[in-house]
This record gives C-alpha cells, sequence and structure tokens, in this order.
C-alpha cells in the first residue's frame, strides 16, 4: 500500500521535492535540500472478526504515517496539499478510501517543522479455502 500511496502522491502534488519511504521514525539533521518532503511509513493494523460472515472473515483496519517535512511558514500550505490529495485515496477494490485519522507536531528543528499526519484504511480479509 505505501508504494501505490507514494506513486499516487508523486503524480498528485506539486510541491514536494521528495516523497519517499521513511527511514528514521525521528527527525534527522541535513535535510534542508530535500524538502519540503513527505516520508511514508506504516501504522499500526488491528482486527475485528465479521460477525455478518458465514465464512472466517476479518475487517483489517490499517494506519498509514507521513511525515510533513518543510519550513514552518509553509507547514499549513504542505498540511493541505497532502491532504487534498490523500483524504479519498482508495488503496485497491477491497479497501476503505483513505481518512485523516489525526496530526501531531513531531518537532521543529533547524527551522523546519516535522509533522505527522495519520490515515486509516480498512480491507476485509478472508479464509481462503
Amino acid at each position: 500500500m505505501i508504494d501505490a500511496l507514494i506513486a499516487y502522491l508523486e503524480s498528485n502534488t506539486e510541491n514536494f521535492v521528495t516523497i519517499d519511504h521513511a527511514w528514521e521514525t525521528e527527525p534527522v539533521d541535513e535535510i534542508r535540500d530535500t524538502t519540503p518532503a513527505l516520508y511514508l511509513f506504516p501504522g499500526d493494523e488491528d482486527t475485528q472478526k465479521d460477525g455478518t460472515d458465514y465464512l472466517v472473515s476479518n475487517m483489517l483496519d490499517m494506519e498509514v504515517n507521513i511525515y510533513v517535512v518543510c519550513e514552518i511558514a509553509a507547514l499549513e500550505a504542505r498540511k493541505t496539499e497532502l491532504r487534498s490529495a490523500a483524504i479519498g485515496w482508495r488503496p485497491g477494490q477491497n479497501f476503505h478510501d483513505l481518512h485523516l485519522m489525526r496530526g501531531r507536531l513531531v518537532a521543529l528543528k533547524g527551522g523546519l517543522a516535522w509533522w505527522q499526519d495519520t490515515y486509516g484504511t480498512a480491507s476485509v480479509i478472508r479464509e481462503q479455502y
């Protein structure tokens, strides 16, 4: 799902220099040349048994985290650009649309804001016969 979302964001946003997998979960130094940037990494997953199905199936709730890294003054504009593109995107036919779950400031470092948005989706996974 992360690779598909990266490709989608590359095609549907205009102001990000870098859109890639995160390589750290904490802010790093010497990143200014590659900003504004989006860094994606998987979040929590949770399942629930689907009581309406006679087969064994579970609803799998999934999260994807996206760091927005940019100059502090540009943070609101970059968050808006990301959210306009990400909300409503569907990872695949058997998934629910992506929705914003929460956002938080991770750090202010070297004049850059590190913001984390967490998006959610869900998919039904079934027992295979």
